[in-house]
Order: C-alpha cells, then sequence, then structure tokens
C-alpha cells in the first residue's frame, strides 16, 4: 500500500521520495518559503525533548519535528489571519504563559515582525528556554509589508545579534535567505499582485485574480526557475573556482556573503541557550 502525501497548511512530505516542498497553491512565497524550509531541515538535528512553535498558524512545520521530539505546544494570537484551530494555547509572544525553561527548541519563523515589542519577545522566548536549549528565528529583510496593519520591523543581522545577546542568547549563526535576485523576485511578486488587484477592481471581478491557480502559477514559474538555478549552482564543478577568482578580484574572500546580507529577502538565526 502506497503512503499518501502529507500535508499541513503550506508545507507539504511526500514518504516515497521522503522530501518536503512549498505548496505554490497555497502561497506565493515559493522561494523564500524553500530556502525557509531548507534552514528548518538543516537545523533538525537540535529539535528535541519539548518545542514550542511560536506564531504557529497551520503548523506547517510540524510535519519535521513531530516525530523528533518528546512533545510540542503551539501559539497563536487571536486575531492570526491564518487561524487558530492549530494552536494549543492563545497568546501574546510577549507573554508566554510558560514557567521558566520550559522547552528545549523553540521555533519561531516570521513572526518577530508582527510583535508590538520585538526585544520583550526575545526576552521571553530566552526565559522559557531551558539552559542549553536552542532558538530557531526567522524574520524578513527586504520584503514587502505583510498582513497590514500588524507588520511593524525590519531587523539587520546586527540589530538580531543584538537582540539574541540582550536576551542572554548566543547566535550560533545568522544567514541571509537568498540574496538580491530574491529580494528583487519578491518585490516583483507584490507589486504584479497589487496590479493585478487593481484590474480585478477596475473589471469588477467578484474574486480577486491571485486566487487563480492559473496566476499563482504564472507567480510560482521564476521562482522555480531561481531556485534551479541557486541549487544548481551548488552542485556544479566550475562553481567553487569562479567564486574563488572573484574573491581575488574583489580582494574580500567572503563577498558573497557579505552581499546576500546586505540585500536579502530576510534571515535565520540559531541561538544558544549558554550553560552558566
Amino acid at each position: 500500500m502506497k503512503e499518501s502525501v502529507s500535508q499541513k497548511g503550506f508545507l507539504k512530505y511526500d514518504p516515497r521520495s521522503r522530501k518536503y516542498s512549498i505548496d505554490w497553491k497555497r502561497t506565493m512565497s515559493v522561494a523564500v518559503g524553500e530556502l525557509l524550509l531548507e534552514e528548518i531541515l538543516s537545523a533538525h538535528t537540535y529539535m528535541k525533548g519539548y518545542l514550542l512553535d511560536v506564531g504557529c498558524g497551520e503548523r506547517p512545520y510540524r510535519l519535521v519535528y513531530e516525530d523528533l521530539v518528546e512533545a510540542s505546544i503551539g501559539t497563536e494570537v487571536p486575531w492570526s489571519l491564518h487561524g487558530i484551530a492549530d494552536a494549543d494555547v492563545i497568546c501574546y509572544a510577549e507573554r508566554l504563559p510558560f514557567p521558566p525553561e520550559s522547552f528545549d527548541f523553540i521555533l519561531c519563523t516570521e513572526v518577530l515582525e508582527h510583535t508590538q515589542q520585538p526585544f520583550q519577545v526575545m526576552y521571553e522566548l530566552s526565559r522559557v528556554l531551558k539552559m542549553g536549549g536552542y532558538l530557531f528565528l526567522s524574520v524578513p529583510f527586504m520584503y514587502p509589508i505583510h498582513e497590514a496593519p500588524n507588520d511593524h520591523w525590519r531587523f539587520t543581522t546586527h540589530g538580531l545579534a543584538l537582540a539574541c545577546r540582550s536576551a542572554g542568547l548566543q547566535p550560533l549563526y545568522i544567514r541571509s535567505k537568498g540574496g538580491p535576485g530574491l529580494a528583487f523576485l519578491a518585490l516583483w511578486i507584490n507589486l504584479t499582485v497589487r496590479a493585478t488587484n487593481s484590474v480585478g477592481k477596475v473589471l469588477g471581478l467578484r474574486r480577486p485574480l491571485y486566487e487563480s491557480l492559473l496566476f499563482r502559477w504564472f507567480i510560482a514559474l521564476p521562482q522555480w526557475a531561481y531556485l534551479w538555478m541557486v541549487r544548481k549552482a551548488r552542485t556544479m564543478r566550475w562553481s567553487a573556482p569562479v567564486l574563488q577568482r572573484l574573491s581575488v578580484i574583489f580582494r574580500r574572500s567572503n563577498w558573497l556573503d557579505e552581499l546576500n546580507s546586505w540585500m536579502t529577502a530576510g534571515y535565520v538565526v540559531l541561538a544558544q541557550k549558554p550553560v552558566e
């Protein structure tokens, strides 16, 4: 008997190929979602014990962590546009209703920008995290305003490092979600959606154009192309020599990381609460 594909929100898992993927029918941020998914999968070895999924929405990443941890709790705010049916606790991240040092791993993806007091949120995440535990955090940077009016902040790598250390957390790494190419692609998607919305209103359409599968396929196509090029470049033999040559020309060994960090769609952070 063949196992069927599992799906939670925008995330799909095929047990036959053992691959996760972002469902283009459920979100228009396919490329950003795929790169974030890669980072979450690469951090799966840190997921253990009791896990807290802050701002869980439809809890898509439960497909990743469910079999890795002893138990998990998802939180969501009462006004969430993603619904609250999959949340265990309804609360604000600034005031988490859990005792100190309750969790071994905290997942907080694309949430911090929606909070009113982000540094207070970081303090709360640190408070409920066990010593030696890990926080995986992701935020947008060069990304259009979304879920307005509840989109308040954008953080640089320096701001994220400061937020972690101010809360007593040690950043293990801060990585970019793509580079300038993905940042411009995200802006193009937003402009295209806004333009088609305007056309739809002029034509008096009852259903927004972006809800049609044809339009979503059109939006997803360049994102699939971008992902193919990025992943192909990682495996091609000539890529490493070319990057080394460019490092000599630019006289900077980490020029590509600096470029991606300077103009990116967002960042991911893995931080640890030190053992005293």
